[in-house]
């Protein structure tokens, strides 16, 4: 009895129920389809936007619209993501505009930073790097005509694509920057085209425009290095190697040079002549001697690694490319869920197997990796807080760069 009462009770519930939630579909249902539909317009929105530069015909690009909707619901929550790190960079604003007009000034600021300098003609749009001036010169050097230059170390800085808490613009970076240069350096960030070959093109032209600055400016030229975060570790590191991977197969080295103590010290062998009457013309189009590199978690696996192992003979035949390679300083942290760790682990493996064992102590290739290290976090790390307290990373990435930069002249190779 106490069963049929139970059953009849629930019958009547759902009775009565039902109607209730017929209604209540009927009155959600515009509420859902205006909610699909708004999700289709901002997922093929982003899509158009993302593709729009890059294909020729808008017919061709309206078909390519996605319309699965686990794909509608995978872009609207990377924009969601996005939308969501750019509210993260609302304290670094304040510490920005703070810091720009009130601390510094509009006087002093036009002094220490410039901005919107274009380094390439190809696109003067996009091509444009920001310098920042340290307040007081390092030190000089003697030069031999008897002038001076000025021994302020000089940092070109690529930033990457790949992280989306991290805006794609060198303005973004200016609290960055702006630790660096509290540090004593010369800085220079730049913006270059995305696409990997206008990318490479763009960085050369970075590094010869900085060159050039450095010239007129009276500060050393041995004392430029690129650092690179992501994609910009990663292009840095390309655009290099294959630099002093071309010197040296273009370079002659005459025989004479070639001593007994070749194999213990480094020397510099633009400084060494040419044949004339060599018929292997040695092309002029290299860039200037980078000084060393500071890749913070790049991506080496693909063009990287591909390009010493290609390489890898010329290692060992060369008598110039361990004079041409720069100094390296690998960083990267455990917590990186965009690069793996691995990919700065291995590229630090394979350099140290293919450098000529009679050699290698005259490269300095050093590997920092952190276990409470994430990917954005080897940026924000140096990036001023609202709160009083500054990361715990900072002081540990500041004396990595210190270290690195300001190398003991009788330590140095």
């Amino acid at each position: 009895m106490a069963w049929l009462e139970s059953k009849t009770v629930f019958v009547s519930t759902s009775l009565f129920c039902l109607p209730v939630l017929a209604l209540c579909a009927v009155l959600c249902l515009p509420l859902v389809i205006l909610a699909t539909v708004s999700l289709y317009i901002s997922a093929w929105a982003i899509h158009i936007g993302q593709h729009a530069s890059n294909t020729s015909s808008w017919k061709h690009l309206i078909q390519e619209l996605p319309t699965r909707p686990l794909s509608i619901i995978d872009i609207n929550l990377n924009a969601f993501r996005l939308i969501l790190a750019w509210i993260t960079l609302i304290p670094s604003l304040i510490i920005y505009v703070k810091w720009r007009y009130w601390t510094v000034g509009r006087g002093r600021f036009s002094h220490i930073i410039k901005r919107n300098l274009v380094y390439s003609n190809d696109d003067q749009s996009t091509c444009k790097l920001d310098m920042y001036y340290p307040d007081v010169n390092v030190t000089t050097t003697s030069i031999a005509d008897g002038s001076t230059a000025t021994s302020t170390p000089i940092i070109l800085f690529l930033h990457g694509h790949e992280d989306p808490r991290l805006p794609n613009h060198r303005i973004f970076y200016t609290p960055y920057a702006n630790t660096l240069r509290e540090l004593g350096y010369i800085v220079a960030v730049l913006d270059y085209r995305p696409n990997n070959h206008h990318a490479h093109q763009d960085i050369k032209e970075a590094i010869r425009w900085v060159y050039r600055h450095v010239c007129a400016s009276s500060y050393e030229t041995e004392m430029i290095y690129v650092m690179g975060h992501g994609t910009g570790a990663k292009l840095a590191l390309e655009v290099v190697l294959e630099d002093i991977f071309n010197k040296a197969k273009c370079h002659n080295l005459p025989s004479s040079s070639q001593g007994s103590d070749m194999s213990n010290e480094k020397h510099d062998p633009s400084a060494d002549g040419y044949d004339d009457d060599d018929d292997e013309a040695v092309s002029t189009d290299f860039l200037p001697g980078i000084e060393g590199l500071l890749l913070f978690a790049g991506v080496y696996q693909d063009e990287a690694l591909r390009l010493v192992k290609k390489h890898r003979e010329l290692f060992e035949t060369s008598c110039d490319l361990i004079d041409f390679f720069p100094r390296i300083l690998f960083v990267h942290g455990d917590k990186d869920s965009i690069v793996s760790p691995d990919e700065s682990v291995d590229m630090y493996n394979m350099l140290g197997e293919v450098l000529p064992a009679d050699r290698r102590v005259q490269v300095d290739v050093r590997m920092r990796l952190y276990k409470k290290l994430d990917h954005t976090r080897c940026i924000t790390a140096l990036v001023p807080r609202m709160a009083s307290l500054p990361d715990k990373m900072q002081k540990t990435l500041t004396k990595d760069i210190q270290e690195f930069i300001d190398l003991p002249s009788d330590v140095a190779v």
